[in-house]
């Protein structure tokens, strides 16, 4: 069994890695014997976020963890912040993923919602509105797990390395 400590920056993303990870393990695409705990990450560019890593990993009883951050439109500058904060002797056990803009990208990947230049949140609002009639809030975010097309995503690299991470 490993454990495996995610740190998500959403509000409501720590439940829906959470979501996500359940059903990924119902359909057989990781090994059911996989454990996460998902908690909300420290600001950017915090020395909080070494010593939550410490406390996982070194003195708490995770194996792994995972950090999954929002590129807000420039993920190579928020993977080097966020690279710059795991202690050296922890770095072979801490993998990071970083969305180009944010996690709603994969809702709208599944579901076809074309993004061009919007963040995918405001896209998923506006397709929302138009075909059902209602609004995405950040707070919907754990809703969309059973939305989300595996075969869709086999190309997306953030999808493929988190894969990746949990065989």
């Amino acid at each position: 069994m490993v454990r495996f400590r995610f740190f998500v920056e959403d509000e409501y993303g720590d439940e829906f890695f959470r979501k996500l990870v359940n059903r990924l393990k119902e359909e057989g695409l990781i090994p059911r014997e996989i454990v996460i705990d998902a908690k909300k990450l420290p600001a950017d560019c915090n020395k909080k976020i070494d010593r939550v890593l410490n406390a996982s990993l070194k003195f708490g009883n995770f194996d792994k963890a995972v950090l999954i951050i929002d590129g807000d439109g420039n993920p190579k500058k928020k993977r080097e912040s966020a690279e710059s904060h795991i202690p050296f002797d922890l770095k072979d056990r801490v993998y990071v993923i970083v969305f180009e803009y944010e996690a709603e990208e994969w809702i709208c990947k599944s579901l076809g919602v074309k993004c061009g230049n919007v963040k995918p949140s405001k896209a998923l609002n506006d397709w929302l509105k138009t075909k059902k009639g209602k609004e995405y809030h950040k707070r919907d975010l754990p809703r969309f797990v059973s939305e989300l097309d595996f075969k869709k995503l086999s190309n997306d690299p953030n999808y493929k390395l988190f894969l990746r991470i949990l065989k």
